[in-house]
C-alpha cells in the first residue's frame, strides 16, 4: 500500500518536472491541482527535503528536485515507452528531436524514404528552439551541435558553414541593401559578418555605419531574405536549393565554419535498438559526402 503511493507521488512529481507547472501537471495526470499539491507535500515529507520552491509567478526546481528529477525522467521515459511498445505490438514509436532549420532545409525533404523502408516504425519530428537537455524524457535521438553529453554517442554529420546570401529580386539593379545579424547579444551584435569580412577578406561585406537588421535564428532570417530584406549568413544546407534554383544568389564564394558541428546523438546504451539503429544507418546513406562548396551545388556567386 505504502509503495503504491510513494510511487504516485514519484510520478507526479516527474510530471511536475517536466512541465514546471502544478497546473500543466494537473491536466497531463487528469486529477485537480489541490491533488498534485498534495502529492508534492506527501514526497516531500518522505525524502526530508524541498523538491520545488516558487520562482516569480511560478514554479522551480531545488537542488534535491532537480536531482531527483534528473533519475526519475528517464525512469518513466522508459516505463511509457515499454507501455506504448506493449500495447502498439510490433510498431516502434522514435521520438527524433531537431532544430528548426534543420528540420525544414534537411529532414523533410527527404523524410519519405525513411517511412518507406521503415513502415513500422513511427518516426516523431520534435522542433526545437534552443539545444535540448540529452534526456530519454526529452527524445530518443537528437540533432546537435552540442554533443558532450556523457554516456552518448555522437555520429557527426556535417560541420556547419556559413554563406552570404541574398535574394537575386533585390540584387538586380541595386549595389547596396541592409545587412541581417543572428547575433544579438550586447558586444557581438554583427559579430557574424565582422567575422566572414575577415575570413572572406571582405571587409566591405559589413555596413559601414553598423547598423542591423536583427535575426534570433536562421530561419527568420531566411525568410528576410527572401523577403528582399537584407543580406544574411546562413548555414549552406539551408539556402542550397534556393541557390541553385537562382531565387538566392552568392555574395562571396568563401564559408564561414562555425565549428557547431551537427551530431546525431544517442544514448551509448540504446545504440542497439532496432529503430534506433534504422535511423542511424538511415543518416548513414543520407549525409551528403562531398566538402562544404560542394554540398550546394554550383553556386552562383554576384559582387555587390
Amino acid at each position: 500500500m505504502e509503495f503504491r503511493h510513494n510511487l504516485r507521488a514519484l510520478h507526479t512529481f516527474e510530471t511536475v518536472s517536466r512541465h514546471l507547472s502544478v497546473s500543466a501537471a494537473a491536466a497531463e495526470l487528469g486529477v485537480i491541482q489541490s491533488a498534485v499539491s498534495h502529492q508534492l507535500r506527501l514526497l516531500a515529507e518522505i525524502v526530508g527535503e524541498r523538491l520545488i520552491q516558487k520562482s516569480g509567478r511560478g514554479i522551480a526546481l531545488t537542488d534535491a528536485g532537480r536531482d531527483l528529477a534528473q533519475r526519475l525522467q528517464p525512469a518513466f521515459a522508459e516505463i511509457h515507452r515499454s507501455l506504448a511498445e506493449t500495447i502498439g505490438g510490433s510498431r516502434n514509436r522514435l521520438r527524433l528531436a531537431v532544430c528548426s532549420s534543420f528540420a525544414t532545409a534537411w529532414l523533410v525533404p527527404r523524410i519519405r524514404s525513411f517511412y518507406a523502408a521503415h513502415p513500422d516504425i513511427d518516426l516523431q519530428i520534435m522542433m526545437y528552439a534552443q539545444d535540448p537537455e540529452l534526456t530519454d524524457a526529452t527524445g530518443d535521438a537528437f540533432v546537435t551541435t552540442l554533443p558532450r553529453d556523457p554516456g552518448y554517442h555522437a555520429q557527426l554529420l556535417w560541420p556547419e558553414l556559413l554563406v552570404p546570401v541574398v535574394s537575386s529580386a533585390l540584387i538586380d539593379g541595386k549595389s547596396e541593401f541592409n545587412y541581417i545579424t543572428t547575433e544579438l547579444l550586447p558586444g557581438r551584435i554583427g559579430s557574424d559578418w565582422h567575422a566572414y569580412a575577415r575570413h572572406g577578406g571582405r571587409t566591405d561585406l559589413v555596413p559601414a555605419d553598423d547598423r542591423w537588421l536583427f535575426a534570433s535564428h536562421y530561419i527568420v532570417a531566411l525568410d528576410m531574405v527572401r523577403l528582399g530584406l537584407g543580406a544574411a549568413l546562413l548555414p549552406d544546407f539551408l539556402v542550397a536549393r534556393e541557390i541553385k534554383s537562382g531565387s538566392l544568389r552568392l555574395l562571396h564564394d568563401a564559408t564561414l565554419p562555425t565549428l557547431e558541428d551537427y551530431h546525431l546523438c544517442i544514448k551509448e546504451s540504446r545504440r542497439s535498438e532496432p529503430a534506433l539503429d534504422a535511423l542511424v544507418q538511415w543518416f548513414r546513406q543520407e549525409v551528403p559526402k562531398p566538402n562544404g562548396a560542394q554540398r550546394t551545388g554550383r553556386l552562383r556567386l554576384v559582387q555587390p
